[in-house]
């Protein structure tokens, strides 16, 4: 049995990966600000973070940070980079002081980091690009480096649009299909790189239990360009996916989040979780969206 401790284990992933680990024998441990009894209690906001509930865990798997749904103000930009950085800066830190330390911390990151990089394919080599949403997972990502050690192999979880009915952007986007106002985002050429969220956490999963460490894309073989992804999930409904969304109407609604997310290209390949052997369960995008709607 493996100790593995979780941050955001109440999340949309979290839940899911605390459920999948349990089932196949793990022992997990919450780590949060109202953790139960078994858990591990942590405040990024005050620095704060119960050290001894650290030790002697196997494995740690970092996924807590701030939404980024919804408008993105200065307030809520300053939420989404701090829970990120100064989270992961407290966890590094507590880590790093441990007599002994875990194997493997897999912590997460986003295909954000790449930027909108138009029909240009991304691998894990490729440079960051820019904007915020790459600015904050360079940081975040330079916040985990110094969890890598001899002792501890560190995994970088570059997460794609993660796709399932319990919530998120894949979510809101199947509600509005089946009232039929579902429609390409902005001119629909932009690419979008997804998961389901099964996949997600098989994904995890086999990075806990694998070799391989450093940057990793979690995003499916099928990427595709917006105006499929909406056409696809149309089909799929048996609804229309005729009422687009032009891209001025998403910024004036949204602002810098339109641009950095639902209109940015990125083009992104699973080349390293392909080649230490991960198998997707669904690797393309109607496969996927059928395995969805049956739930």
């Amino acid at each position: 049995m493996r100790r593995v401790a979780v941050t955001g284990a109440s999340g949309l992933i979290g839940g899911s990966l605390t459920k999948f680990l349990e089932q196949r024998g793990d022992l997990v441990i919450p780590v949060g600000r109202k953790p139960p009894d078994h858990g591990v209690r942590w405040n990024p906001d005050s620095g704060q973070i119960d050290e001894h509930g650290l030790r002697d865990v196997d494995a740690v798997v970092h996924l807590a940070g701030e939404r980024i749904d919804g408008r993105w103000t200065t307030a809520k930009k300053a939420r989404i980079m701090d829970s990120r950085v100064k989270g992961t800066e407290l966890l590094a830190d507590a880590l790093t002081a441990l007599d002994q330390r875990p194997e493997v911390v897999i912590s997460a990151s986003a295909i954000g980091i790449y930027g909108s990089r138009g029909d240009e394919e991304l691998f894990e080599e490729s440079e960051p690009g820019t904007g915020f949403l790459a600015e904050v997972c360079r940081r975040w990502e330079e916040a985990a480096a110094p969890i890598s050690t001899s002792d501890t192999r560190l995994v970088l979880l570059r997460t794609g649009i993660v796709c399932t009915r319990q919530g998120g952007a894949f979510a809101r986007m199947l509600a509005l299909t089946r009232m039929g106002l579902g429609g390409r985002l902005g001119s629909g050429e932009q690419w979008w790189s997804w998961i389901t969220l099964q996949d997600q956490v098989r994904a995890i999963a086999h990075l806990l239990d694998s070799p391989l460490g450093g940057a990793v894309n979690l995003v499916a073989p099928g990427c595709c360009r917006n105006a499929e992804f909406t056409q696809t999930l149309a089909r799929a409904t048996r609804r229309p996916a005729a009422i687009p969304a032009p891209a001025a109407a998403l910024r004036i609604a949204l602002g810098q989040m339109a641009d950095d997310l639902l209109l940015a290209s990125t083009r992104v390949r699973p080349a390293r979780l392909k080649d230490s052997g991960f198998e997707f369960a669904a690797p393309d995008l109607a496969s996927a969206i059928r395995g969805i709607l049956k739930g």
